[in-house]
């Protein structure tokens, strides 16, 4: 069973809190760890090696900061130079992802208060992240309830170990098989 996680932090050697979720999977078995920024500094995305790392993936959790309410730019880019191609031009080879459980998870800057229907930007989690499921849906893969740590600046090492712990229990509780049944987004 693969786990794939990609990873899309900008400046992740820095990140207390991205660092301390990542560390709390370290010894998950089958866990993959595809760092965007790292392997591809220039934006230069490789088509070939990311269709290979999707088709082999048994679930698939993509883990970064919200920027500006969205995924950072890289991660972006990797849609459109992945699975636009994938999805589009090779839609019987796709076909055999329908049914990858499919996990977001974030961090935002902003306390939970933040991301509710009487907040200043009126919008949950799981409605700012409407792009992402729709994508799933397009796919055909499971989607999951996001997982999301917020207020990072202010979280204490507690808070910080209890969210990794979270995290990892959300990830291991994530399905790791393709059903061809019961796709949901």
């Amino acid at each position: 069973m693969t786990t794939v996680l990609l990873l899309a932090h900008p400046q992740f050697a820095t990140s207390r809190v991205n660092r301390a979720l990542l560390d709390g999977l370290d010894d998950l078995p089958g866990l993959e760890v595809a760092d965007l920024y790292a392997l591809y500094p220039d934006g230069q995305v490789d088509y070939t090696v990311e269709r290979e790392r999707i088709l082999r993936a048994d679930r698939l959790v993509l883990q970064f900061p919200l920027y500006w309410y969205s995924t950072p730019p890289l991660l972006k880019h990797w849609q459109d130079v992945v699975l636009t191609p994938l999805f589009y031009g090779e839609p019987d080879i796709a076909a055999s992802t329908r049914g990858l459980p499919f996990l977001v998870a974030t961090t935002t800057g902003g306390p939970p208060a933040s991301y509710r229907s009487d907040s200043l930007i009126g919008l949950s989690i799981t409605e700012l992240f409407a792009p992402l499921r729709a994508t799933a849906r397009r796919c055909g893969w499971l989607w999951q309830t996001p997982f999301a740590v917020h207020d990072v600046r202010n979280l204490d090492d507690a808070a910080l170990a209890r969210a990794a712990r979270d995290y990892r229990s959300a990830v291991a509780a994530t399905p790791a098989s393709r059903q061809t049944t019961g796709v949901a987004a």
